[in-house]
């Protein structure tokens, strides 16, 4: 059974927004949250060892909210923005 076309995104752009956002953007936000926890917690290397499986985790569940957006490029501004506090916050913790 086909999918209903109502439900599928119509424009190229879009689509690829959407899973250039999902993929890439997911990824940006997971490493910089993680950095971001690393360099204010007091145990770096507990964070550091459970690392790989939260952000792994985190990037899977960001890629799913990225589908859920009507725009593609909202997902990104708001996955760019939310990655560009979190690497502010790791570069400002790293100074305090």
């Amino acid at each position: 059974m086909p999918a209903n076309p109502k439900y599928l995104t119509p424009a190229g752009w879009q689509r690829f927004a959407k899973v250039s956002a999902a993929t890439l953007g997911g990824l940006l936000v997971s490493c910089s949250f993680h950095l971001m926890w690393a360099t204010w917690s007091h145990h770096r290397k507990s964070v550091l060892l459970t690392y790989s499986y939260t952000l792994f985790l985190m990037w899977c569940t960001l890629m799913l909210v990225a589908f859920l957006f009507h725009s593609g490029w909202k997902c990104w501004a708001w996955y760019g923005g939310a990655a560009l506090l979190f690497a502010g916050c790791a570069g400002w913790g790293l100074y305090y």
